[in-house]
């Protein structure tokens, strides 16, 4: 069986999530996107991917590959941004926009350079 543990507990507040999975004894070498993808809610294999790379996701505490393999009882260490919906539901704001055209279907704003169309990491608020 899997074993999966919170280190701390996830606080609205907080932005990341802290992840433990020890790998079960008898489980079959198989890439860790691929093995992630399977076990982690809301992500996709390019964050897994990227998490990697930037040394986040961690084996027996040593950085990895993204094509490394997880063998039986290794233990998976992941430190992942938390999806936006959950650590700050988006709330509208009053930011003046340059509206060039507006009817029943179709909405046109002249968007200026700097301003962001969506919030994401780093970019919470002031966004279109």
């Amino acid at each position: 069986m899997k074993e999966k543990e919170i280190f701390e507990e996830d606080l609205e507040e907080e932005l990341y999530e802290h992840l433990r999975i020890k790998v079960d004894g008898k489980q079959a070498q198989l890439r860790i996107d691929k093995f992630l993808l399977d076990r982690l809610e809301r992500t996709s294999r390019n964050r897994i991917q990227n998490a990697i790379r930037s040394g986040n996701i961690l084996v027996n505490e040593e950085t990895i590959k993204p094509n490394y393999k997880v063998r039986p009882k290794d233990v998976i260490t992941m430190v992942l941004p938390k999806p936006l919906e959950d650590s700050m539901p988006p709330v509208p704001e009053d930011i003046p926009l340059d509206i060039r055209y507006e009817d029943d279907d179709l909405l046109v704003v002249h968007k200026p350079a700097g301003l962001v169309v969506h919030p994401g990491i780093g970019n919470y608020t002031g966004t279109l």
